[in-house]
């Protein structure tokens, strides 16, 4: 009856993209009610969504998976974290109001340089390129790069955030693009990150 299947390889995947529609949610319940009083929580929803983009693919490979689904699998991965990590942080700006005509062409190259750096990495995929660095910053950093951000709202203005999160965006727009070797994440990793990201989410709660 559908063309669409559900893909349980994918699980994980589908839940970060969950946590991204919440992070929108609350976005825009900042922006209806035109208070700062929830930014916390789409930056919680942001690094919830960071860690599920952290474990899918462990959790994709220890599936029995058919060579279509593996394919499946990588073209999902890419499009949940378009939407993730490339949409989200721009909705939750505009919650911030930022909303003049020179953020809107900071949110396009950003936008622009994440889909082709997603593209890239897509290519590589599909060609089983087996790599231990990345080429360029991820755009999964934004789900740390934003919320660490969010606790200078407790020390600076809303304004001055603003200004942060700015220049922070055309930096990350610049890294995602530019020929640099970022390693990845070794086994250590997967158990240190979730414990950063527990305690930042705490941190934010604090915040709130």
């Amino acid at each position: 009856m559908f063309f669409a299947k559900f893909n349980k390889s994918c699980l994980i995947t589908y839940l970060g993209v969950i946590f991204g529609v919440l992070a929108i949610y609350t976005s825009l319940q900042n922006m209806a009610c035109n208070v700062n009083k929830t930014l916390s929580y789409p930056l919680i929803f942001l690094i919830l969504s960071g860690i599920c983009d952290m474990f899918d693919g462990k959790f994709a490979r220890a599936c029995k998976r058919t060579d279509e689904e593996k394919a499946f699998g990588i073209q999902l991965d890419s499009l949940a974290d378009t939407f993730c990590f490339l949409a989200v942080p721009i909705v939750f700006m505009l919650s911030l109001d930022m909303t003049e005509w020179y953020y809107v062409i900071v949110y396009v190259l950003f936008v622009l340089c994440g889909v082709s750096r997603l593209g890239y990495f897509n290519i590589n995929a599909d060609l089983d390129v087996a790599t231990k660095v990345y080429q360029g910053l991820p755009v999964t950093s934004t789900a740390i790069i934003y919320p660490v951000l969010g606790l200078l709202s407790i020390i600076v203005s809303t304004d001055m955030l603003r200004i942060v999160y700015l220049i922070a965006t055309i930096l990350t727009t610049f890294l995602m693009v530019v020929k640099i070797r970022i390693p990845k994440f070794t086994n250590v990793w997967y158990i240190i990150m979730p414990i950063l990201a527990a305690i930042l989410i705490v941190l934010l709660m604090v915040i709130q």
